[in-house]
């Protein structure tokens, strides 16, 4: 998957207790001191873009200091007003998405920032869609790494609900290693789209990992960071077509069957089943085009014998609003059975299909 360095199933049963964040005050010498080191900051770090997370040199700049700050006693003191300063920076589930269109009407807004162990987490806003949490987080490791994920468990109406698995990215704000800007697609069956909902996502591990002398070293950080909010998805529900789709194929003794294509300005995914005796992991793609001549692809997101979703890739361009029907066909690759590197060596494995959207 293009732009995309983690990806990870979320299967996490541990409990936990709230501890609320004291803040402190700071004084005007120490509010000075504070402006001087970011306006330090801001002449000698450049923020590097990324395609799809992009971050402002003064966001970059900002949260920099804090890593920088946080593990000193002065640092402990103006944290502060720190998170104070990134509460107000703007950075939307869209922009994280790669999305161009405006989906913030779908989003709910959390923006608060929580540290513990010297790991400071921002969750940004959230977006409910069918079966699914979409979570956009800011997240400061405050150590140099390569890679890392974030470990959780959510809560729904004071219900501690079963996660049936995920997929997320992340992508660098600078040259720092340690800034990053993180999407994570939780699947969660049976969400309530129509009503408001108590919702609380206890983040309570990070898992990094970091290159030495080629060789890859892993770490870990337990600690608190706990998310509490109230979130629906109707507005994104009432933007929502579902299309019936009656195709299927094969990879070698199983048969892959596309059910339906559901459709909205955040998501766009083709569901269905999958039956047969299993014997090997491909990774598979629907490839084609739309009616404006644009390149589409839809990626395997998630496999079971229940659940079979492909996603559309917005690496070419958004979804648009002008599209009236595409046109499909199916190619797969098998996944390596031991470590190593996929050879994409697609080939294709059905025949091409269209689908015509409701416009």
């Amino acid at each position: 998957m293009n732009d995309t360095n983690n990806i990870y199933e979320f299967l996490n049963e541990m409990d936990f207790d709230i501890n609320d964040y004291e803040k402190q005050d700071l004084t005007d010498i120490e509010k000075k001191h504070l402006k001087n080191i970011i306006k330090n900051n801001l002449k000698n770090n450049k923020a590097k873009k990324y395609k799809i997370k992009q971050f402002g040199g003064i966001a970059a700049a900002l949260v920099l200091t804090i890593g920088i700050f946080s593990q000193t006693s002065f640092g402990r003191e103006v944290y502060a007003s720190t998170q104070s300063m990134i509460s107000e920076i703007s950075y939307s589930i869209g922009r994280a998405l790669g999305v161009e269109r405006d989906v913030e009407i779908y989003s709910n807004v959390v923006n608060k920032v929580i540290e513990d162990k010297g790991v400071e987490v921002k969750l940004t806003d959230v977006i409910i869609d069918k079966d699914e949490l979409i979570i956009c987080t800011v997240v400061n490791t405050n150590r140099p790494v390569e890679g890392f994920r974030l470990d959780y468990n959510i809560f729904i109406n004071g219900k501690k609900i079963r996660v049936w698995g995920g997929t997320g990215s992340c992508g660098k704000v600078d040259d720092s290693k340690t800034i990053f800007t993180q999407i994570d697609y939780i699947v969660v069956k049976d969400i309530d789209t129509k009503e408001s909902l108590d919702i609380k996502i206890a983040f309570n591990e990070l898992n990094y990992f970091t290159t030495q002398n080629d060789n890859i070293v892993e770490g870990k950080v337990k600690g608190k960071w706990i998310f509490e909010f109230t979130a629906d998805g109707s507005e994104l529900m009432k933007d929502t077509h579902v299309l019936p789709l009656d195709y299927s194929f094969q990879i070698a003794n199983q048969t892959y069957s596309l059910e339906a294509f559901r459709y909205n300005p955040v998501n766009q995914k083709i569901e269905g089943s999958v039956e047969g005796e299993f014997k090997s992991f491909y990774q598979i793609d629907l490839r084609g085009y739309d009616n404006l001549g644009n390149e589409i692809n839809f990626y395997l997101s998630r496999k079971s014998n229940e659940d079979l979703v492909f996603k559309y890739e917005n690496f070419y361009k958004d979804f648009s609003d002008e599209i009236t029907s595409i046109t499909l066909t199916p190619y797969a690759a098998k996944l390596p059975e031991e470590s190593g590197r996929m050879s994409n060596d697609y080939e294709q494995v059905g025949e091409t299909f269209t689908i015509f959207l409701n416009k």
